[in-house]
């Protein structure tokens, strides 16, 4: 939630890098005492403190006072009574209910508040990946493919453009779903490996895991020298993370 002031509304003191006084945001948004709601905030919720640090901004007699990001100001919105409290946290619900129910429009959303344009890419390669990865397992399916050779596929093309199995990526790169760790230039070529496995499994009229191994192997193998070329080398594996079997 981002704070509206007024012309004639308090000013929020922010320290240098940026983070805000939860008093003077308190203040801002319509408490008259802020000192004794952050007190009841945190005799009901002491979790929020968890999310702020206390220091004293510049200038005589000044006392310790709350401070927060971004993030820590949402949870403390989150718990705040009165209408502000209760707007927030019907917002929440309804952002959460669009979630689950897979709404389309939040991508949309993200996308047009995106003024970066290097993440704006990103987000144009993520969803194109995860088009060619349900047509992955589509077509998986359609020849036989067991739970193995699903899991065996996937980890063939990730150690090919990354040099790690899905675990190891997690692992390394923090986000426990894998693909949101790739690249913009790692998703482009992991989606054209899944175009290629799927045009062989079809042009070769594959059945089984056998069959489908190979066909991952030879792919990896097709695209290994080029790979190497442009990208450099993706050696495996990475960093000693793990030790696991395809």
């Amino acid at each position: 939630m981002t704070l509206n002031t007024t012309a004639d509304a308090p000013t929020i003191r922010r320290t240098e890098d940026g983070r805000i006084s939860v008093f003077d945001a308190l203040q801002v948004v319509g408490s008259k005492n802020p000192r004794d709601t952050w007190s009841r905030l945190v005799e009901a919720f002491p979790e929020v403190v968890g999310f702020c640090d206390n220091l004293r901004f510049p200038g005589q007699g000044q006392r310790l006072t709350p401070v927060t990001n971004e993030a820590g100001w949402r949870r403390i919105v989150s718990v705040l009574p009165g209408m502000l409290g209760r707007k927030y946290r019907a917002a929440a619900n309804d952002l959460v209910d669009r979630y689950l129910a897979g709404d389309v429009t939040l991508a949309a959303d993200l996308i047009d508040r995106q003024e970066d344009p290097e993440k704006a890419r990103w987000l144009a390669r993520r969803a194109q990946h995860k088009h060619s990865s349900i047509l992955l397992n589509s077509c998986l399916g359609r020849h036989g493919a067991s739970k193995r050779a699903y899991r065996y596929v996937h980890n063939r093309l990730n150690v090919s453009v990354t040099g790690m199995v899905a675990q190891e990526i997690q692992l390394a790169r923090g986000s426990t779903t894998t693909k949101d760790n790739f690249t913009e230039q790692e998703l482009a070529v992991h989606t054209t490996m899944q175009y290629a496995v799927m045009s062989e499994l079809d042009a070769t009229h594959a059945l089984g895991d056998g069959d489908i191994t190979t066909i991952a192997d030879g792919v990896a193998t097709d695209f290994g020298p080029i790979l190497r070329r442009y990208f450099g080398a993706r050696p495996y594996p990475h960093g000693g993370l793990l030790q696991v079997e395809l």
